[in-house]
């Protein structure tokens, strides 16, 4: 009698240790499948991971094995139908990390903690590239965010058009949710732009005689004139003088930009200058209708701190530095000039 209670014991014993290490490894055992054909491990060792929004369970777990992220999708269903997961899908980007078991992996796509995505705007010439580079990184397509930027009851509540709208986008880094909606990118970028204009910026706005939509595009005209930002400033004082004496901008960026928006792309010869353009500043007094650029915050900075002087004019130093040489009269920017063309010619460049 006593051996065969011995017997039943063991035999509870090992059913009960064996259980233990079934749960055990259900939950916790580490279920990311570093060697998945579609799952590759990024630079911090984790998998990305995007659910759709609108997608439902099985839309989940049929994502999971086409990327093979994990190594064993029953035992992660099993604590998924214990945490009722099927009714708490929520859509987003996750990193799922090397060593995650089950239970950290479901709690995570549970409870909505997903990963942002970091975005820096740079080089964007237009609206279309900034809907192309938002929709490569968000879930939102080309197509609706470009819906959302040609709202015209939208930009009219802006007081916008659609050449200056892209005004609002700062050229930064910024952290968004993957499934951010395309009015919600737009609603975002816009705290951020007024939480750039606060009154101290505005008020150097109002000593220009600017409004901050024409800062941003005077910015832009003279991030594309120079790569010196400690010029900027000076260049900016030159810009502002025209203006104020009606002078046209005479700005060679804007009309290569018209160019582009021509379909064309080289360089600006004098037959150029007279392009049919509302871009072109060599016919059109005043600035052009929107930026030609979305320029750096520290183009606008440097703008704002335009510099006071009687420059008029400027070209490039025949040092080829990439700085320039300003003048005050038509005849000092003449020699300028000279002096730069002479240097081209001996270098024989044309």
């Amino acid at each position: 009698m006593r051996n065969k209670f011995a017997v039943f014991l063991l035999i509870f014993l090992f059913l009960g240790v064996a259980g233990f290490f079934a749960g055990y490894s259900t939950l916790f055992k580490d279920n990311i499948n570093e060697q998945g054909t579609s799952a590759r491990l990024n630079k911090e060792r984790a998998v990305i991971f995007y659910i759709k929004t609108g997608s439902t369970y099985d839309d989940v777990i049929k994502s999971l094995k086409r990327q093979q992220i994990l190594h064993n999708i029953q035992t992660f269903k099993l604590v998924a139908n214990r945490v009722n997961y099927a009714e708490n899908v929520r859509p987003g980007r996750y990193l799922l990390s090397a060593g995650m078991s089950n239970l950290n992996i479901v709690r995570k796509l549970r409870s909505g903690g997903q990963d942002p995505v970091k975005i820096t705007f740079n080089n964007i010439q237009n609206k279309e590239q900034l809907a192309e580079k938002i929709a490569e990184q968000l879930e939102p397509t080309k197509s609706e965010i470009l819906q959302v930027l040609r709202d015209k009851r939208f930009l009219d509540s802006l007081q916008l058009t659609e050449e200056s709208f892209p005004t609002i986008f700062l050229a930064n880094t910024y952290e968004f949710y993957w499934n951010t909606s395309a009015s919600g990118f737009v609603q975002r970028m816009l705290e951020e732009y007024h939480k750039f204009w606060n009154s101290s910026r505005l008020k150097k706005a109002e000593k220009l005689g600017l409004t901050p939509t024409e800062v941003i595009i005077l910015a832009s005209i003279i991030q594309k004139e120079s790569n010196h930002y400690d010029e900027y400033p000076t260049i900016a004082g030159v810009y502002l003088n025209r203006l104020r004496i009606g002078m046209p901008l005479q700005a060679d960026p804007t009309v290569m930009y018209a160019l582009k928006k021509l379909g064309q792309s080289q360089r600006v010869y004098h037959k150029y200058l007279k392009i049919d353009s509302p871009y072109n500043t060599y016919i059109n007094k005043g600035l052009p209708p929107g930026p030609i650029c979305l320029p750096e915050l520290k183009s606008i900075e440097q703008t704002l701190d335009a510099e006071e002087h009687k420059y008029v004019y400027f070209c490039a130093k025949e040092d080829f530095s990439g700085y320039h040489a300003f003048a005050e009269t038509w005849q000092q920017h003449t020699e300028n000039a000279r002096k730069y063309q002479q240097a081209l010619n001996q270098r024989n460049i044309r």
